[in-house]
């Protein structure tokens, strides 16, 4: 991202007053937050990725409050970045210290922090918050990445007998109706 695209950005967190599904601002003008986790985990998940903006307080109408020590927080960003899986690789734009985190490819989804593992550490955006993804949306990724195919999969334990007799005459009957051939078997 150039500098010019982040100063925009920025100039659009402070004219709205919030943040957006891919704009996010934390204030680290007294060190690193302690948990990106959630954020880097919600951006990586969605496709157009995400930016966080640091130095810019919420609680000081969205003022500019300047950054602690850019080295740091560089790196301080990247340790965290290290605990996700996949491990998260940010674009760091240093004049408003930026980072950008790209989506990852709908195959390595979910990404998720290693320290609460793949349930509790899955993150989606919902507008300007980070929400835990629900076991459903998490086994969606999985059974897209290994191709399950629940609607016809064989069920191994199951036998004709446990269909309910009664519905299953009624939905042949259904099918059989205004098809002559079909009747006909």
């Amino acid at each position: 991202m150039t500098t010019e695209e982040l100063l925009e950005k920025l100039e659009l967190i402070q004219k709205l007053k919030c943040e957006t599904p891919t704009l996010e601002i934390k204030s680290a003008n007294r060190g690193c937050p302690k948990h990106l986790y959630d954020s880097l985990s919600s951006f990586s998940n969605q496709d157009d990725g995400g930016i966080i903006i640091f130095g810019v307080d919420e609680k000081q109408n969205y003022k500019e409050v300047g950054v602690y020590d850019p080295q740091d927080i560089q790196k301080k960003i990247n340790e965290q970045c290290l605990q996700m899986e996949p491990v998260v690789r940010t674009l760091l734009t240093v004049v408003e210290n930026a980072a950008e985190i790209p989506g990852a490819d709908i195959t390595d989804r979910p990404v998720f922090y290693q320290g609460k593992g793949r349930m509790k550490g899955s993150f989606t955006r919902v507008g300007d918050s980070d929400e835990p993804m629900t076991e459903y949306e998490v086994y969606s990724y999985e059974a897209y990445r290994k191709k399950y195919q629940d609607d016809i999969r064989v069920i191994e334990r199951a036998s004709f007998a446990s269909l309910n007799q009664e519905m299953l005459a009624n939905y042949i009957e259904l099918l059989k109706k205004g098809k002559t051939r079909l009747a006909a078997i």
